[in-house]
């Protein structure tokens, strides 16, 4: 049986957008400022699904062009 795996959703950034955050970060606060994150692991989270099994994977990715349609027309 499979581990749980931490999940969400997320949009990925252009790499010019990436480098921009890295660059606006590395000048407003110092290195020892928290802990930096790697350009190529910057995204923009859309839900975060947390702690799922893999009986729930499978329905969390199960999602159509019908299904977004339907989310469009109903949060518009």
């Amino acid at each position: 049986m499979s581990e749980p795996q931490r999940l969400f959703f997320a949009i990925d950034l252009p790499a010019e957008i990436r480098e921009q955050i890295i660059h606006w970060r590395a000048t407003h606060f110092p290195p020892e400022a928290g802990r930096p994150v790697a350009a190529d692991n910057l995204h923009l989270t859309l839900a975060f699904l947390g702690e799922v099994s893999a009986g729930e994977r499978e329905g969390a990715f199960s999602f159509s062009r019908t299904d977004s349609s339907t989310w469009f027309h109903t949060h518009a």
